[in-house]
């Protein structure tokens, strides 16, 4: 029977973990060489810095505690699993992680999965993290039937997807090999495992194994160890927090996707940051679980389950997204395909072994166009209809774009571009700039255009500040000078406006609405790039408003949503204009001048249209992401809301937030969601002490 599970680690094992890590002798460490020669000392000091200075486990604690989390007993093994119900509409999936990873590789990926209607089971390994012990060594066959077992034991005999990579692709492989009529779809991010007789023939097979052998000598001696003498490793190690890091961290160095210099140093920091690789080596210390989670290792060889049997066929429909690992890297599909059904094969330009955490975007777009490819289709309609209707569809078209051609060029006469251009990496921005003092930079919400911090919020402050308006990509005049970016890249676009302003120190951002999470996106992925946030109204939390199908879809096929923006996008805004901005003010009325002075009007323009297509269907994914860092924010962090907001649930995005981000404050205030526009007095005097605590 299932039980629910909170993580509660005792403070008197927190302060023993960290007066270990405090007393580790660093003068007893020679240096053999760097990264050449094992882990790098210089890196390795910088995490334990960071670990005992600026992280807060109890914080993480609290955030992964949000997740619901459950154990169960599964053949006598006691097994932690995180379990985030979906609406039944897809079959459950089984997310499998491998050594050193953990179920936290995945945390991103929760939220539009369950979104797309996947009940996500993320359970611990056998003997890792808060998974009990196992008695004895077992390895990715037997675990398995553990896998197996629990998915049955939630699901009965619905049958339901796996993915994995590194021990999670051994196991996802000895299920699809034991329970093929249980599973309906095998993802793997690594070929582990392939049958005995599949031996390599064709110039690149034999090309892949050479390179892998010379490779498995150098890199594999971590795996022998732990597969022959798991037990005096687990001496060495139980005892060393700083050991057990260094040969975590290691792996996560040597293993990652990144660029290296000649000395053969990675540069890790670029894939991962301190508070994740902290978080997930403490999940190997709290419960003392490196010990056993080395024992796969051991158990593997004891079982014999390193190959599958000559003659094995995996019948299970099967997806390849063949990360270029620098250690393990994918076979040609030609020798995977003489173990398994491959159906799917997706070469992927960049993320290593740890592709959860490298390139969440990458392995989640590619786990949904496969898991999509499994579903059943409507049929087309009949080609008799559509030659009864093309006609009429043709010319409803044609005037639909002459309409937008024609309204776009009224707009941008009654609302022109009042400011300047600059030229960054991503996008060609327009910005106003007034006054004089320290820096605040403001951003604006959805659909929207600088113009909304017009109705006195600016004029307020820009006698004590330099007070910057951006419009953002793809909205007001700022032009993405590529593909339309979503919630995260306007963030790297936004850092890289405040780096190209030369500014004398960091500024106050400031992001209402949507431009909250690019804010956020900012604070959490360009650490040093803002002295603190002033947030209105803010999103902060996924939305969860989009069909995940119909966003991926969105953000795949930039052709027809480039085509429907230009033709029907502004026909459809102009008709709906009173009735969204009335939404989105209410209870305030909005300004019969909003249009013009509020720039209103430009967001019925296609490219405008095409910006909040897009920002909305990366919403779900960015923001998961976003959020979780938000623990490991050090600057201030101030949001205010309107206590009758119907757009934005102060309850949900503001309290949750609040929770989560160190030191946040919240405020509320009356009125509802456009705040800038509507109650621009209440707005600026929160802006202001903002700015006084924070940049002044």
């Amino acid at each position: 029977m299932a039980e629910p599970f909170l993580i509660a680690v005792p403070d008197d094992r927190l302060a023993t973990i960290r007066a270990k890590v405090e007393a580790f002798d660093w003068s007893s460490m020679p240096d053999a060489g760097e990264w050449r020669s094992g882990v790098g000392l210089a890196d390795l000091k910088r995490l334990v810095d960071h670990w005992l200075t600026r992280y807060d486990w109890r914080a993480h604690e609290r955030r992964l505690n949000a997740l619901p989390q459950f154990t169960a007993r599964v053949q006598g093994q006691r097994l932690h699993y995180i379990h985030v119900r979906g609406d039944g509409s897809r079959p459950p999936l089984l997310l499998l992680h491998g050594w050193p990873g953990s179920f936290l590789e995945f945390e991103s990926l929760i939220a539009p999965l369950v979104a797309d209607g996947h009940d996500v089971v993320i359970p611990s390994l056998p003997g890792y993290a808060f998974s009990g012990r196992p008695l004895s060594p077992i390895g990715p066959r037997q675990t398995a039937e553990l896998m197996h077992g629990l998915m049955v034991d939630l699901f009965g005999a619905r049958r339901y997807l796996v993915q994995g990579g590194d021990w999670g692709a051994a196991i996802g492989g000895w299920m699809a090999h034991a329970h093929p009529e249980a599973i309906a779809g095998l993802h793997l991010n690594m070929v582990l495992l392939q049958a005995e007789d599949a031996v390599p023939k064709k110039p690149d097979e034999l090309a892949w194994a050479a390179r892998r052998a010379e490779l498995t000598k150098q890199e594999t001696g971590y795996s022998l160890e732990q597969g022959t003498r798991p037990q005096t490793l687990g001496v060495a190690m139980s005892d060393s927090p700083v050991g057990v890091a260094a040969w975590i961290l290691e792996k996560f160095g040597a293993w990652a996707d990144v660029p290296r210099d000649t000395h053969g140093r990675p540069d890790l920091w670029q894939a991962f940051d301190e508070d994740l690789l902290i978080t997930n080596i403490m999940l190997y210390l709290v419960e003392g679980a490196f010990v056993t989670s080395t024992w796969m290792y051991r158990g593997r060889m004891l079982e014999d389950s390193g190959k599958f049997p000559a003659g094995t066929r995996i019948k299970v429909p099967t997806a390849i997204a063949a990360f270029p690992d620098p250690v393990f890297p994918p076979p040609p599909r030609s020798h995977t395909e003489k173990t398994y059904n491959v159906v799917q094969w997706t070469e992927m330009a960049a993320g290593g072994h740890f592709a959860a955490l490298e390139q969440p975007g990458l392995l989640l777009a590619d786990m949904r166009r496969f898991f999509a490819s499994r579903s059943v289709s409507d049929k087309a309609p009949k080609r008799s209809t559509a030659l009864r209707t093309a006609g009429v569809l043709t010319a409803t078209l044609a005037a639909a774009a002459a309409y937008t051609r024609a309204t776009v060029r009224r707009i941008e006469q009654d609302v022109p571009a009042d400011g300047r251009f600059i030229d960054v990496a991503g996008a060609r921005l327009h910005y106003v700039d007034r006054g004089t003092g320290p820096t605040i930079v403001m951003i604006h919400g959805l659909g929207a255009q600088l113009r909304n911090f017009s109705y006195g919020v600016a004029d307020a402050l820009a006698d004590d500040y330099r007070v910057i308006l951006v419009d953002r990509p793809g909205s007001g005049y700022s032009v993405p000078t590529g593909e339309q970016p979503g919630i995260l890249r306007q963030s790297a676009i936004i850092a890289a406006l405040i780096d190209r302003l030369a500014l004398d120190r960091p500024p106050l951002l400031v992001g209402h609405s949507l431009a909250g999470a690019v804010a956020l996106g900012v604070a959490t992925h360009h650490p040093g790039s803002v002295a603190g946030l002033a947030l209105l109204a803010p999103m902060t939390q996924p939305p969860r408003s989009m069909p995940a199908a119909l966003a991926q879809g969105i953000e795949d096929r930039s052709s027809a949503r480039t085509l429907f923006a230009n033709v029907l996008g502004t026909p459809i805004s102009r008709a709906a204009y009173g009735l969204r901005w009335g939404k989105i003010f209410a209870p305030d009325p909005v300004p019969a001048d909003f249009a013009t002075r509020g720039g209103g009007a430009l967001g019925d323009r296609p490219v405008s249209v095409n910006a909040a297509l897009v920002e909305l269907a990366s919403a779900d994914v960015d923001l998961a992401a976003i959020a979780g860092r938000y623990g490991a924010l050090t600057i201030p962090v101030a949001l205010l809301f309107g206590r009758e907001d119907q757009v934005i649930a102060p309850a949900t995005d503001g309290d949750r937030a609040a929770a989560a981000i160190p030191g946040a404050s919240l405020e509320m205030t009356d009125g509802g969601h456009m705040l800038p526009v509507a109650h621009p007095q209440a707005t600026a005097a929160f802006i202001r002490r903002c700015a006084e605590r924070m940049v002044k």
